[in-house]
């Protein structure tokens, strides 16, 4: 059974491995680079958009609806001291848990009076909620234009140059093999931390006896010991 699981694991962790290095046989150094810098240049434009817009969106399209969420909450639970109460006021309200996280904790720092409480909360999970927004906007817009780019611009300049052509695949290969390494070895640790919350099961996969039955997986725990521990 172990030799099984481990024999299943090394398969996955490999084709996801081959998967990246044919795709960069494929596409070549430069194409891989070019994805690459599309994704950095997307984090950095969506993190410079979220800072300069985030506090005046938020003022213009969300403040007012969540504020009238929150109020809906603290009328349903019929509360006179707001900002003790603000956790229960948070949960009660019909908002991501991820928007809500931390704010009552940034509201008492902000204040001493619980008559703002509710709308200190709602500017909060306003500008947070308009940042992810805009952040995802600024990555997604500014990784496309910069992938048009490289891959209608500069990559067919390099497809067109016999010799330069053939260097750019071998090392697009080497390149996206390592991308592979570290994609596998990510995958491998989401499951090595989600499954044994989903299932005691499924957790026994990452059992001493089963890592040992599989080679790139022993080889995961072996390299990188303070990210898969017990």
């Amino acid at each position: 059974m172990n030799l099984t699981i481990g024999l299943l694991a090394d398969v996955i962790l490999l084709a996801i491995i081959l998967w990246k290095l044919i795709s960069g046989v494929r596409s070549g150094l430069v194409r891989m680079l070019c994805g690459l810098i599309s994704l950095g240049g997307g984090i950095a434009a969506g993190s410079v958009l979220r800072s300069l817009l985030a506090e005046t969106v938020a003022k213009a399209f969300f403040i007012p609806a969540i504020g009238r969420v929150l109020e809906k909450a603290k009328d349903n639970l019929g509360l006179s001291d707001l900002l003790e109460n603000l956790e229960r006021i948070l949960e009660n309200a019909q908002l991501p848990e991820f928007l809500k996280l931390n704010v009552a904790e940034q509201v008492r720092q902000m204040q001493m009076n619980g008559a703002t409480a509710v709308t200190n909360a709602a500017e909060i999970i306003a500008q947070r909620l308009a940042g992810w927004i805009l952040f995802i906007l600024g990555l997604v817009a500014a990784a496309i234009l910069m992938r048009l780019l490289c891959n209608g611009v500069i990559a067919p300049l390099i497809d067109h140059i016999p010799l330069v052509n053939e260097t750019n695949r071998i090392l697009g290969g080497i390149l996206g093999a390592v991308v592979g390494v570290l994609l596998a070895g990510l995958v491998l640790f989401l499951c090595y931390k989600l499954l044994p919350v989903l299932s005691e099961t499924s957790g026994r996969i990452f059992a001493p006896d089963s890592v040992e039955g599989s080679l790139l997986m022993k080889q995961y725990f072996r390299l990188l010991p303070g990210i898969f521990k017990g």
